[in-house]
């Protein structure tokens, strides 16, 4: 039996996506458990951040958070949209996304080493005596770029439920590697080296995890393979570029227009909005892979899961709006005490904006797996346009406020053109019967 077909053996309890994942277990239990992996690994970081706060100085803390971000934009750079995309081919067909799996992580190791280089040179330029923690701090999160990457495998499989104890694993690792560092009065250097070894320890792990369960995927060197997942994922990777661009036009623009008593307004606000980003994102670690399968195979599955989808999202995401527009002043007094009066209205602007947000991020999923990732590209230029254009009028007369109101527009106008595309993409299905699959657009890369 060839290497396919073990892989498609080991995968045949994976059925369809009538709202059960590998296993038989509902979506929304494999949602859940991403979500409470997601809450308690922050949960056991953001302590461990407390610690090193204290433990470091504001100095060495600061050169540990450059390190990090540092690496953090390295290796978004070493994904460029590739791990998505192998979840798609993955739910679409196991055994002949064999190759594009094996393909991603060659390309992803290729784009690494790359990186790599980034990170040791940017970690030279710092001060002598933190360089070396610098450039491991760097390295670490290259690590933990690839324990996401077998992740997304882990969900093309529909088993969000080892996704979520692989990323929780890692965490609660480095929290206690890193604790224990600290502790020891080991410093910045100590602390750089818990978080390599815990990504280095659970990327191994999850190679092997894989492996064991199912079979991992073999490197691919064919230049045909190469070439047919960058052509998908290059798209989808210039999106998430732009949209990381996107969300942080306001900082931008605030700092050089409204100064930074403006900046820490907008701060403020964003950060108690920003992190309910991780509801969708376990939503959909669970449903596009459910969903992808579902586009290739005939019947109603894909539109009924994409209306619960949209319905449950848009829920969420009302309630957060109305909690914000109407709880905002309160729970600005209650956090700061005065301190940062003047949050409020920015804070009620970003709460409307979440309804949006939420939608959007399962809308901009939907055309990926459609295979129309090329669309999300062109909405995240015209949204990045339009965001830094609202800005420049907004902020000279609104301040923060200002600012907030442009992520709404411009939230709203990303959700009209994700409908406008999902509707041309349900129009072109239906001039398409001749595929024999009422969802599916393009075929799987394999």
């Amino acid at each position: 039996m060839d290497e396919g077909a073990v892989y498609a053996a080991n995968a045949a309890d994976v059925p369809g996506a009538g709202g059960r994942t590998a296993r038989g277990l509902p979506l929304h239990w494999s949602a859940v458990s991403k979500l409470a992996a997601e809450v308690a690994g922050r949960g056991l970081q953001f302590g461990l951040a407390l610690l090193a706060q204290r433990m470091l100085g504001q100095a060495l803390y600061g050169e540990f958070t450059f390190a990090v971000a540092t690496g953090f934009v390295c290796s978004a750079f070493t994904d460029l949209g590739l791990p998505l995309i192998v979840t798609r081919e993955l739910a679409r067909d196991r055994a002949s996304a064999m190759e594009v799996a094996g393909a991603g992580l060659a390309l992803k190791m290729l784009f690494s080493l790359a990186a790599g280089v980034a990170v040791m040179l940017v970690g030279l330029s710092r001060p002598v005596e933190i360089r070396a923690a610098s450039v491991t701090v760097g390295l670490a999160m290259l690590l933990a770029s690839f324990v996401d990457f077998f992740g997304y495998i882990f969900r093309g499989l529909q088993r969000v439920e080892m996704d979520a104890a692989l990323g929780l694993f890692m965490r609660a690792l480095s929290a206690l590697l890193g604790t224990l560092a600290l502790m020891r009065g080991l410093g910045l250097a100590g602390l750089a080296g818990a978080y390599l070894a815990a990504g280095a320890l659970t990327a191994l792990g999850g190679y092997a995890w894989l492996r064991a369960r199912f079979l991992a995927p073999r490197l691919s060197l064919k230049r045909a393979a190469w070439v047919a997942v960058l052509r998908e994922a290059l798209p989808l990777g210039g999106a998430v570029v732009l949209s990381i661009m996107y969300t942080r036009t306001a900082i931008f623009a605030l700092d050089r227009l409204g100064g930074v008593d403006s900046v820490g307004l907008y701060g403020v606000a964003q950060k108690l909005t920003e992190p309910l980003a991780i509801i969708p994102a376990a939503l959909l670690a669970a449903v596009f892979p459910a969903l992808s399968q579902a586009l290739a195979r005939p019947g109603g599955a894909a539109a009924r899961l994409r209306r619960r989808t949209l319905a449950l999202l848009s829920l969420a995401g009302g309630g957060i709006a109305l909690a914000g527009l109407l709880g905002a002043p309160w729970l600005i007094a209650w956090l700061y005490s005065g301190q940062y009066a003047g949050a409020e209205p920015v804070l009620q602007v970003l709460a409307l904006a979440v309804l949006p947000a939420f939608i959007n991020y399962a809308l901009t999923h939907f055309l990926v797996a459609q295979g129309r990732q090329h669309l999300n590209l062109i909405f995240s230029a015209v949204i990045l346009v339009l965001n830094t254009i609202l800005c420049l009028v907004l902020i000279p007369q609104y301040g923060a406020t200002g600012a907030a109101l442009a992520v709404a527009i411009s939230e709203s106008v990303l959700f009209a053109l994700c409908w406008g595309g999902r509707s041309r993409a349900l129009q072109a299905r239906t001039r398409r019967p001749e595929h024999g699959r009422s969802e599916q657009v393009d075929e799987p890369l394999g």
